[in-house]
């Protein structure tokens, strides 16, 4: 009588060893898909907005958000696909839905500030936008909302991954239907970025959609300033055109009023003052702050009774130093805005520049002027 053996072409252990590799590439592919549903629906509306608005920094947090996201989660998934017990892989999860809502508040904070002073020409220690204790309460209160969606995503999870390698290709790849599988994972996360973004970044946004419908009504000749109680506009209203950019230059710690300042193609730059998703007051800034630092750099300290600048210790301690070796000041002119401060550089008949930092809203803080080097 004859047998037929059926002899395995690659041993057991093998085989098992070559589902835990494929496990692994496939739990960091479905992070990357949850990553890509929380960029999807929590950065990428927000950034989409600001450019509406003709915001500066519109992608900023859309970009730092995917760069850091991607690997954070699809390590989060490698670790989840390999762990031993579902508990553990679930749990991994929980603390991907919690690490996403904190990225979330942090970048759109700390993160923002921190791509602002990369292209600072004097960089400083100091945060442009503090991450407040408001602002840590609304993020953790995404973090919560976070831990909910990633148990969703864990338990998802172990299903996405077991059928992707059901769906593998012949030399144990992911294949076209295993990636469809691992987008069971995306329903909660988007429910993660959508109200994250409620609890994080729409009263940011609001305020600078506020500032844009005011300068949209502003720029429209058509428009009539006192019906539609724009009067404060009127005096430069002949400046104001389409074509402007708007930046985020002061806010509260309770991040409910704060200030947007807007800069012209004409050369105009007016602060719009906001609170409680309203704008209560535009005024010019580019002449008054063009004056006080004119002041300020001719005799080394503000003339001005009233004027809404302050220059701290150091600084005027520094200009009353330099300024007698410097000869007349010849202009002064805007050198960069970043959000939070903006610089002007201050040019004199030796040939030589002082650049200073402005800061800060009613008033205005010089907390720093250094001799340009270029």
């Amino acid at each position: 009588m004859n047998y037929s053996v059926a002899v395995l072409k690659t041993p057991l252990i093998e085989n098992e060893e070559v589902r835990k590799r494929f496990l692994g590439r496939a739990g960091a592919a479905y992070g990357v898909v949850v990553a890509l549903g929380f960029v999807l629906s929590f950065w990428l509306p927000d950034a989409l907005i600001l450019r509406q608005v003709a915001a500066a920094d519109w992608w900023y947090k859309l970009a730092l958000g995917l760069l850091v996201s991607a690997p954070f989660c699809a390590l989060i998934g490698w670790l989840a696909a390999r762990a031993r017990w579902s508990a553990v892989s679930i749990g991994f999860w929980i603390i991907g839905g919690v690490g996403l809502a904190w990225l979330g508040g942090r970048v759109a904070f700390e993160g923002v500030s921190l791509i602002a002073r990369l292209i600072d020409p004097y960089p400083s220690a100091q945060m442009m936008y503090p991450f407040t204790p408001s602002a840590q309460a609304y993020t953790g209160i995404s973090m919560a909302i976070g831990a909910g969606a990633g148990l969703l995503v864990g338990l998802l999870s172990l299903v996405a991954t077991d059928r992707a390698w059901e769906r593998s290709t012949s030399d144990n790849r992911l294949s076209a239907r295993s990636v469809l599988v691992l987008l069971i994972g995306l329903p909660p996360v988007l429910l993660l970025g959508f109200m994250a973004d409620f609890q994080i970044q729409s009263s940011l946004r609001t305020s600078m959609e506020s500032v844009g419908t005011v300068i949209a009504a502003g720029s429209d000749r058509a428009v009539d300033l006192r019906q539609a109680r724009l009067v404060y506009l009127a005096p430069y209203r002949d400046q104001m055109s389409p074509h402007y950019v708007s930046r985020l230059s002061s806010l509260s710690p309770e991040l409910d009023t704060g200030s947007v300042d807007v800069t012209f193609d004409t050369g105009l730059m007016v602060r719009c003052q906001f609170g409680y998703g309203a704008v209560f007051l535009c005024a010019r800034l580019d002449k008054d702050v063009t004056e006080w630092l004119t002041q300020l750099l001719t005799v080394g300290h503000l003339t001005c009774n009233g004027c809404a600048m302050r220059v701290e210790r150091d600084v005027r301690r520094w200009l009353n130093a330099a300024l007698p070796s410097l000869g007349a000041l010849r202009d002064v002119r805007p050198l960069k805005h970043l959000g939070g401060w903006f610089y002007l550089r201050g040019t004199f008949d030796s040939g030589r520049a002082i650049d200073c930092r402005l800061q800060g809203n009613r008033p205005i803080v010089v907390n720093l002027c250094v001799e340009a080097a270029d």
